[in-house]
């Protein structure tokens, strides 16, 4: 069965057809099998080893000028449009071209879409290079340890399409990787390994043989040849169209010209040096490089013990666990405080929001960690201070993180403001948790983290504190954040389109025309399926029209309208008698189609005024436009405001007034994109290479543009009234604004209109009054409760002395009053300060109150009594020794 390992054989059994390009001849480049991990590398000096960290050790450290991240990404930008490519601005690090992902994990990922399930290629130039920032989160307990892992790091992506009809190959490829490698790095010929592998897709719909580069044991780059695809059994054939994939790891490059230590000292320019002057923390230089240069043969992989990864650096330093925490762990977590915050800068100025679902759910496990470092180690700075001065450094390549700067610095704040919140009761939970055992389970580490954010590292240095040796699994952070990476697939469809022609879709022609012909094609159970259709499908939030089919004679109701693939299911009360061929006629319900259009037209309104009045980290979540109303969910960090939507709704009115064209335009995506960028895809990813743009257009410019496929109004003068109902917060950094809009919003304002007209007259005041009035009625209420509350107080101590005067101090007392559950327990508290008592209070609904003081417990117990009780009239309850409490299902009688 093919798998990678089968074509690693393949492909290392035949290294003149996979691997062997000329540069490789042209510099005298041998081909060698590493004794150590037994890969296939080739290289000009006769080394041994194929140069990978496991392998051999580090060698590029050395006192040299540091090397600055944008200056090299200038020169690297200037060595490939010198040799030919086009350079791009980078893409979201949210990707929201892909419905299939969350965040941007390769620069592969910017040119690929998704067209009815198949991975198609769209790019803006051909070849081209882009500085693509991406995230990753299945190596966060390796950030800020072993030297080079980030969560957030740049893939210079360097990528041509089409081979052979345009672009180039393996040749071209290894050429301008060598030339880079040699001329603008400065790497000496003999110092590169060149080691083959394979890159694959995880169904082999697209694979082929790839080169890794290394020097001074440092990968620095992987060249992929995408070239094959599966065909069934052990079986390939060449793709149509391949593509080089080339995916620099830039801060590697940075590192590697800057020789420090570690890449946090290279990569993040003035940000370390000044963390680490301001947090005052000593380090012991020489122990850190002997650790920096031995890092690379660690990595805290799903098959690593992290206690264990410890010990084996601490032995091969001679020093003890302890004293290697003391002197490098502040220094590691500054590191990781750096790399976290350059993560949520890209993250949160692209428009992501922490949260505990989806791919929000890793932005707060980064976030949080990040917190827990600076609150273990008291470090004098703030997250969003370290935002700020990435986003300061990196202006001149990324300008958009200043400008974003204070909308996530607000985000920030409020999130650890969150986290300060449950961080008091943190020791306390973690302490009684140690104390009860030792021994911290994986599921127990996941509840702390994700009920009250305690990380393992907080665990940790709790129980280090208790004398209890906590060990973290390896796994930890791989098992929270692996599955907030991809979206979960959709579900099995309602129907089967299999067999059947695409359905002609008649409603985008004329949005407006409800009535015409067409021609049964199948018949299952009471869904038909049309040869053509004017009844718009449920689809992107849009309900289904609804309305009548007549055929064979008869009348049907059409009940509901779902597309499956590219075919079109309508569901009637009865179908019978229906069969293939037969005429029919269509009839919509313009009404209700007329109030989805408008609906979905002010559901696009509504999100343009609110990222314009709340900012770009807006985003649309979700949505849905019913008949009499609809909503949309927006990404924002708190409960916005009465004012915030009150200016909303006031922005998207005046935009109704304004009365703006609203115009649909088929556009091919590469053009969509390039013009509308990718505020696109509020609504997610275009599954097509042509992409349906609604744009409201504007006095100079359009006021909101986006990839829908729904139906909607002429212009926005149609849509009529807009009011927001109301706001909920759904879920964590969701809120959901549910309005109407037209005719169903003049009905909406006028029943509140007459609900405030009739609570006024139930009050005898008008309308305006109504406010002071009700605040008045308020405190009058509050006022009689309090009193209310003292008479039960007093008459409760009237009933605990009446019982206390015939109380027995043999046995146990028992009385049954006439009051009911709250007065009961009253009684109840005012006996718990006598002495020598031991009372049962019952009511006639069944509720019970057991008393007994301490001098009596030796011989009556509360929850014993209770329970007896229980027993002979049923019910339910519980206490403890001294009170208990319950109720029967039987009436009580003593």
């Amino acid at each position: 069965m093919l798998s990678k390992d089968s074509l690693r054989s393949t492909f290392s059994g035949k290294p003149a057809e996979y691997y062997e390009v000329q540069t490789f001849r042209d510099e005298g480049f041998e081909r060698s099998r590493c004794p150590k991990c037994g890969k296939f590398f080739w290289s000009a000096g006769g080394a041994e080893t194929c140069g990978d960290s496991s392998c051999e050790p580090y060698s590029f450290f050395g006192e040299r000028e540091r090397a600055d991240y944008v200056q090299t990404w200038k020169k690297f930008e200037k060595f490939f449009a010198d040799n030919g490519h086009a350079s791009v601005p980078r893409y979201p690090v949210i990707c929201r071209w892909r419905d299939d992902l969350y965040f941007t994990i390769a620069s592969i990922v910017d040119f690929m879409r998704l067209e009815q399930g198949q991975v198609v290629f769209e790019y803006p130039e051909n070849p081209l290079v882009v500085p693509q920032m991406c995230l990753r989160f299945n190596d966060i307990p390796n950030v800020g340890v072993t030297g080079r892992h980030n969560s957030c790091f740049m893939m210079a992506g360097q990528h041509a399409f089409n081979y052979p009809k345009a672009g180039y190959w393996k040749d071209r490829c290894i050429e301008l990787n060598y030339g880079f490698m040699t001329k603008a790095m400065g790497i000496p010929k003999k110092e590169l390994r060149y080691v083959e592998d394979v890159w694959a897709m995880p169904d082999l719909s697209s694979f082929g043989p790839c080169i890794e580069t290394y020097a001074n044991g440092l990968e620095i780059v992987n060249s992929v040849f995408m070239q094959y695809r599966k065909t069934g059994g052990d079986s390939f054939s060449e793709l149509d169209v391949k593509v080089i994939d080339v995916g620099w790891g830039f801060e590697r490059v940075v590192w590697h010209l800057s020789g420090t230590p570690t890449a946090y000292d290279a990569v993040f320019g003035p940000v370390v040096p000044d963390l680490v002057r301001r947090s005052g923390i000593r380090h012991d230089a020489g122990l850190f490089l002997k650790y920096a240069k031995l890092s690379g043969s660690l990595d805290m992989d799903l098959h690593q013990d992290l206690s264990k990864v410890k010990r084996g650096i601490a032995d091969q330093l001679q020093v003890s666990v302890q004293e290697l925490d003391e002197k490098l762990y502040p220094l590691q977590a500054i590191y990781a405080v750096a790399d976290h915050a350059r993560t949520l800068s890209f993250a949160l100025a692209d428009g992501g929001l922490p949260s505990n679902l989806g791919g929000g759910y890793n932005l707060r496990v980064v976030l949080r960690r990040a917190l827990g470092f600076i609150e273990e180690f008291g470090l004098p700075f703030s997250l969003p201070e370290v935002v700020g001065m990435h986003a300061r450094y990196l202006a001149p390549l990324f300008p958009e993180l200043e400008e974003c700067l204070p909308g996530m610095q607000e985000v920030l704040e409020e999130e650890e403001a969150r986290y300060r919140l449950t961080l008091g009761k943190s020791r306390r939970t973690v302490v009684e948790l140690v104390r009860k055992s030792p021994e911290i389970r994986l599921d127990e580490l996941k509840l702390l983290y994700e009920s009250k954010g305690i990380t393992p590292e907080l665990v940790q240095r709790i129980a280090s504190e208790e004398g209890v040796d906590v060990r973290i699994p390896s796994d930890f952070y791989a098992s929270l954040t692996e599955t907030h990476v991809f979206h979960e697939p959709e579900g099995k469809p309602l129907f089967d389109p299999g067999g059947l022609g695409k359905t002609i879709e008649l409603y985008y022609n004329n949005p407006y025309q409800y009535e015409s012909e067409a021609r049964v094609v199948s018949v299952q159970g009471n869904a038909v399926v049309l040869d053509k259709t004017l009844f718009y499908p449920e689809g992107g939030g849009q309900s289904f029209d609804t309305g009548s089919l007549f055929a064979e004679g008869k009348e049907r109701k059409v009940l509901e309208v779902q597309k499956v693939g590219r075919v079109i299911f309508h569901v009637l009360d009865d179908a019978s008698g229906i069969k293939p061929n037969a005429n029919a006629r269509m009839a919509v319900d313009a009404k209700r189609r007329r109030a989805l259009m408008r609906h979905h037209t002010a559901t696009h309104i509504i999100v343009a005024c609110a990222r314009k009045l709340l900012g770009k980290q807006v985003w649309q979540a979700g949505a849905r436009k019913d008949e009499d109303k609809a909503h949309i969910d927006l990404t924002f960090h708190r409960k916005i405001s009465d004012s915030e939507l009150h200016g909303i709704e006031r922005l998207a009115n005046q935009t109704v007034l304004e009365d703006h064209k609203v115009r649909i335009k088929p556009l091919e995506r590469g053009d969509a994109e390039q013009r509308y960028g990718f505020t696109l895809y509020q609504g997610g990813g275009a599954p097509g290479r042509v992409v349906r743009v609604v744009e409201i257009m504007g006095d100079k410019e359009y006021l909101d543009a986006e990839a829908c496929a729904g139906l909607h109004v002429s212009s926005t003068g149609e849509v009529g009234l807009i009011k927001i109902m109301r706001e909920e917060r759904i879920q964590d950094g969701v809120s959901r604004l549910v309005f109407t809009a037209g005719d169903n919003a003049v009905e909406f304002v006028q029943a509140q209109e007459k609900l405030l007209r009739d609570s006024a007259s139930i009050l005898r005041v008008s309308p305006q009054q109504l406010p002071e009035a009700t605040a008045r009625f308020f405190e009058e209420w509050k006022e009689r409760g309090k009193r209310v509350g003292e008479l039960e107080d007093e008459i409760a101590s009237v009933y605990a002395r009446d019982v206390l005067a015939s109380a027995s101090v043999s046995g146990v007392t028992k009385r049954l009053l006439g009051i009911d559950a709250g007065l009961l327990q009253k009684v109840a508290v005012k006996l718990m300060a006598a002495k020598n008592v031991a009372v049962m209070l019952a009511n006639r609904e069944g509720d019970v109150v057991v008393v007994v003081s301490p001098e009596m417990k030796g011989r009556f117990s509360a929850v014993k009594v209770l329970n007896d009780a229980l027993a002979e009239f049923g019910g339910s309850g519980g206490g403890s020794e001294t009170f208990a409490r319950g109720k029967t299902r039987k009436e009580v009688s003593f």
